[in-house]
């Protein structure tokens, strides 16, 4: 089994970031700058890429045509559609299916992946799931891709560190990165009562111009990165990164 499966599919991960599934000020505010971005307009179809509970999905609803939330989770997925059968949304579809097996041909306006929801296979497999991500949108449409901002994370970089969730789970965190392959290495124990699951996380991350060369690698042109989520210029202190790509 990954640690992608480990990950999202034993809950886990819910636990670690349910103040982010559950903070509506933050969602709003990351939906605004995802709408100003892509220049969504109420006509436009969109494309959420690995839209976990579909919390952007759900934001950008009122203001688009129609949203593709797209992922490989199950249990999101099913989270996912009682909200909108419970709010009344008909425009947001939830698919259920694996990025590295995206399959569709020019039909978005626009897309994004949100939230470090990149990166997760080797350099090869995620540099395709850019290029099915543009194959997906319409000749001149544009994707974003959200992440943290590796040049910020260096400066307050920690290799041990810990936190506790809301929950009662503490989550021991042993972190490594592989500069020269691009990688970062996340080892985290959860630990509540008798329970303790260690996963141990692979995941690529390149620096800011890294992302640059991966995006027009995979066919993207006017490529630009922008501080998250105030759209700014991307500085070193920028915790957040967006990189921007048209098809």
């Amino acid at each position: 089994m990954s640690w992608v499966e480990k990950l999202f599919d034993s809950g886990l991960f819910e636990r670690e970031y349910v103040e982010t599934f559950e903070n509506d000020e933050k969602t709003a505010r990351e939906a605004d700058f995802i709408a100003a971005t892509l220049g969504l307009g109420p006509s436009d179809s969109v494309l959420d890429l690995a839209c976990g509970v579909g919390r952007h999905a759900f934001a950008l609803a009122g203001r688009v045509g129609r949203v593709v939330a797209f992922d490989r989770t199950t249990r999101f997925l099913e989270r996912g559609r009682r909200h909108a059968e419970e709010a009344g949304v008909t425009n947001v579809e939830f698919v259920e299916g694996d990025m590295r097996a995206l399959d569709y041909d020019g039909e978005f306006d626009a897309a994004y992946n949100y939230f470090t929801s990149w990166g997760y296979y080797s350099r090869e497999e995620n540099l395709d799931c850019l290029a099915r991500a543009r194959r997906a949108l319409k000749p001149g449409g544009l994707f974003l891709l959200e992440t943290i901002n590796r040049a910020a994370l260096l400066g307050r970089f920690m290799p041990r560190s810990w936190q506790e969730t809301p929950d009662g789970t503490v989550v021991l965190m042993e972190n490594e990165l592989d500069l020269a392959e691009g990688r970062m290495i996340s080892r985290r124990t959860y630990l509540k009562g008798d329970e303790r699951e260690t996963i141990e996380i692979d995941h690529e991350f390149p620096a800011p111009d890294g992302y640059v060369e991966r995006f027009r690698a995979a066919g993207f042109s006017d490529v630009r990165l922008l501080s998250a989520p105030d759209g700014g210029e991307l500085t070193r202190q920028s915790w957040r990164l967006a990189v921007v790509g048209r098809a």
